[in-house]
């Protein structure tokens, strides 16, 4: 399993493909509300996870201002779920970021996580900025922020 950057549009082909499946085929996200504008945004980055099998799973990061970004389109494909491919693509995506988009090494990183996925980035320092919850293409979210230092 490798982690990129996607920077062809292969891979940014590769990445639709594992977010349509997650998101649109089994969480009934419209198609149009899934791929936006922001994807080909020149500040937007994108991660892919690849496998033998092609495209494994895919995240985003967004700048929001300097040493703010939101990350989001986080997505792990059914076949490789419960491998730590979450994990691993998280901590790539907070690498990437902070490298990128850290204001004197100190970057602070916001999410809408999903309800069934909170715990999952609880364990990962995630905490609640609220706790009013919210539906996001008719699924139930809360954001979630870290600070990370240097």
């Amino acid at each position: 399993m490798v982690i990129i950057e996607v920077t062809t549009d292969e891979d940014m082909a590769a990445a639709w493909a594992v977010r349509k499946e997650v998101f649109v085929d089994e969480q009934k996200v419209p198609i149009e509300e899934e791929i936006d504008d922001l994807d080909l945004a020149p500040t937007t980055i994108h991660l892919l996870a690849k496998d033998d099998r092609g495209p494994a799973a895919t995240g985003r990061i967004l700048l929001d201002s300097p040493g703010h970004v939101h990350l989001g389109r986080i997505c792990v494909a059914a076949r490789v779920r419960g491998t730590g491919l979450g994990r691993r693509l998280m901590l790539a995506l907070e690498e990437t970021a902070q490298k990128a988009y850290a204001d004197g090494g100190r970057l602070t990183i916001a999410l809408s996580a999903q309800r069934g996925a909170q715990g999952f980035y609880e364990a990962l320092g995630y905490g609640y900025v609220s706790h009013r919850e919210y539906l996001d293409a008719g699924i139930w979210h809360k954001d979630m922020v870290k600070t990370i230092n240097g």
